[in-house]
């Protein structure tokens, strides 16, 4: 037979570790919906980033008398707390962030061969130059 002050001890044992198994779930179910939301609002920010340069190099094709168009971009930062990265590569714009969130044009970005190379990163302005003669766009 189990002594009174044994019962007692194995009693507040029993409900520390059913207090702490409900903290601990509840922590990470709160942490899983953060970093759900997280996720999300970085992955609208890459796509409405991409589409933000993408009609920049469209507007500045556009003009037709201007044989060489320099034009400097800003933008946030970082998107939920994620600094995003912009490459040029083969006529393709990569907009991704250091969390591994990667959004990639699949078309080309104007309807000809352009030679289209550069990096740059959010941390500073955004300088596109698109050289028309030579059908070169640089990001900086």
């Amino acid at each position: 037979m189990m002594a009174k002050a044994q019962s007692v001890v194995i009693q507040f044992l029993l409900f520390f570790l059913i207090g702490f198994a409900l903290f601990i779930s509840i922590g990470s179910f709160f942490r899983y919906q953060s970093d759900l939301f997280r996720q999300t609002i970085a992955s609208s920010g890459l796509n409405l980033t991409s589409s933000y340069i993408t009609s920049a190099i469209i507007a500045m094709n556009s003009c037709k008398q201007c044989d060489f168009v320099n034009l400097t971009l800003t933008v946030y930062n970082t998107t939920a707390g994620y600094p995003i990265v912009i490459t040029v590569v083969n006529s393709k714009l990569n907009i991704s962030s250091l969390a591994g969130f990667i959004e990639s044009s699949a078309h080309n970005l104007l309807n000809y061969t352009l030679k289209a190379n550069g990096f740059s990163s959010s941390s500073k302005p955004i300088i596109l130059t698109f050289n028309k003669t030579n059908n070169i766009l640089e990001v900086g």
